[in-house]
């Protein structure tokens, strides 16, 4: 039978030809005497009611609402026996690691790995440890501040500088990469928790494509300001396999000289060079 829902004329869903003024007290849908049931006081369809059966139906008795809360709190300390149990186990296994401090070289290989590239707004670091160079030959350095220091990529408290023995000069630290490269700026920092008059002052930049004792070219002679900020230093891009910083004099230091961090650049030419301090040009 075809039905038709005529609220607006007052006839029955189920029986259009007959005139009501009754509804479901549920759905409010109109129906006539006939098509409208009993049912906890109120008068509702044959469809309202059905579902209202269904409903109860599906409705859980007391003992089966205490069972399946039984079997849920079961299942969630189990659960939770067995996480405590993994999370247990990986903080013995891991206990080690957590106590010991991340090293420098750790921080820097995790900058880049975050940053997705070897490329930072300075340049790409070829001197960088994380790229495989290292310090290969120096002048002196002081027990507990060894010239690695230099390239680690870190400056700042709880990591000693690089220091030399003893207040004579010219000292030398050779750096080589781990392939050649044309390098045309570096980045020196001295140490903030050194005292000023060791700090850096007179230097040259050197660099060699034939070993790291011989065939140097100098690139640059430059004089640092007495602070321990980040100071760029460029110069005209020369390949170099090994790069030699020459230090030839301190801020009179008597003692010994310092420094914290000496990094070389290439440039690429779409890069982005930094701009916190000004950049220093070679001293002719």
């Amino acid at each position: 039978m075809l039905r038709a829902h005529l609220d607006a004329r007052k006839r029955c869903y189920n029986h259009p030809h007959r005139e009501t003024a009754l509804t479901c007290e549920r759905c409010k849908t109109a129906f006539c005497e006939e098509c409208l049931i009993e049912h906890d006081g109120a008068r509702i369809c044959a469809t309202c009611l059905r579902e209202l059966e269904e409903a109860k139906a599906a409705e859980l008795t007391l003992k089966e609402k205490v069972l399946q809360s039984l079997r849920s709190l079961g299942t969630g300390l189990i659960v939770a026996v067995v996480a405590i149990g993994v999370l247990g186990g990986l903080f013995f296994a891991l206990r080690g690691f957590f106590d010991r401090p991340i090293s420098p070289e750790e921080m820097a290989r995790f900058r880049y790995a975050v940053a997705g590239s070897f490329e930072t707004e300075e340049g790409i670091n070829v001197s960088s440890t994380v790229l495989g160079a290292k310090v290969v030959s120096w002048t002196s350095a002081a027990e507990g501040y060894p010239a690695k220091q230099l390239i680690n990529e870190y400056f700042g408290p709880n990591v000693p500088p690089w220091r030399s023995a003893d207040a004579t000069f010219p000292q030398e630290i050779v750096v080589e990469f781990q392939d050649t490269s044309a390098v045309q700026k570096v980045n020196l920092v001295n140490s903030a928790s050194e005292p000023p008059e060791t700090y850096v002052k007179d230097f040259e930049v050197l660099l060699s494509t034939e070993a790291p004792d011989r065939g140097f070219v100098p690139v640059g002679r430059f004089q640092m300001e007495q602070n321990s900020e980040l100071q760029r230093f460029e110069f005209k891009p020369t390949l170099g396999h090994w790069v030699m910083l020459r230090i030839l004099s301190s801020y009179e230091s008597q003692q010994y000289t310092s420094l914290d961090e000496f990094d070389s650049y290439v440039v690429p030419a779409n890069a982005t060079r930094g701009q916190q301090t000004p950049t220093s040009s070679p001293i002719r």
